[in-house]
């Protein structure tokens, strides 16, 4: 984090090179504006459990000095390392997204908070931080899901590669187009299920109707043999009189009354 707001060259407010000046004082205003804006910084890189410790401070300087005390120790080598760990062996396994790159960013923002690398020339530390965004957005990349491998291609080809932030934006596009593209099949492959249910309602309630009646279209359930005494056909097509056909089976046929 103090890179970054070294970048914005506003590290006097938090190494408290800019002091508070009176209320009164015509500089106040402007003071106060700038105090906030790097509160912000700071507030908005922790996590939300973290960040209600911290809400009631006034001054950047005192949240930068509290933050120190509560989670820096020089020494402490070891909580850098496990934090380096933490990001190189960092994977989406399944996970949303979303869920994937905030505990990556939360890994990062720590290290930011740890980083004893001191810079004065501007120059120089622009050139630091090019080179660690880049090395944060190979590590963001290389361990998505293999679902993401081709928007992954797609920005480490483009000639100037986006930060960690534009990189988050391209793949969650695609997350956005997938799920578009999955929401239409599924919505077409339930229209077509419907539109093959009514078709075969339709047939069935053709050959229906179309079994039910005679060449001549007479519907057969008015019909009724005076030899047999069944419906559906008259004395002078009787199978008992005319003859079965090979395929009929008479133990299906219904009995005399």
């Amino acid at each position: 984090m103090e890179m970054h707001i070294a970048e914005r060259e506003k590290l006097s407010y938090i190494r408290d090179k800019t002091k508070q000046p009176a209320e009164s004082d015509s500089g106040y205003e402007k003071w106060y504006a700038e105090n906030q804006k790097v509160k912000r910084w700071l507030l908005m890189s922790m996590s939300p459990e973290i960040m209600r410790r911290y809400l009631s401070i006034p001054t950047a300087h005192e949240i930068w000095s509290a933050l120190s005390k509560a989670f820096y120790d020089g020494s402490d080598e070891m909580q850098a390392f496990n934090l380096n760990h933490k990001a190189f062996t960092a994977k989406q396994n399944g996970k949303s997204l979303s869920e994937y790159y905030g505990e990556l960013t939360q890994v990062f923002q720590e290290l930011d908070h740890r980083d004893k690398v001191i810079m004065k020339d501007p120059d120089d530390i622009k050139a630091y931080c090019k080179s660690i965004e880049r090395l944060r957005v190979h590590i963001f990349l290389a361990r998505l899901d293999d679902v993401f491998e081709q928007v992954r291609g797609e920005i480490l080809h483009k000639e100037t590669i986006p930060d960690l932030e534009g990189c988050y934006a391209l793949v969650r596009r695609e997350v956005v187009r997938k799920s578009t593209l999955k929401g239409e099949y599924e919505n077409s492959k339930a229209s077509a299920m419907v539109a093959q249910h009514r078709s075969n309602q339709n047939w069935q309630g053709q050959n229906k109707t179309k079994n039910s009646k005679t060449a001549d279209g007479i519907d057969k359930s008015s019909l009724k043999c005076t030899h047999c005494n069944q419906t559906g056909h008259i004395k002078s097509r009787c199978f008992e009189l005319v003859g079965h056909l090979d395929w009929w089976d008479p133990n299906r046929a219904p009995r005399k009354n």
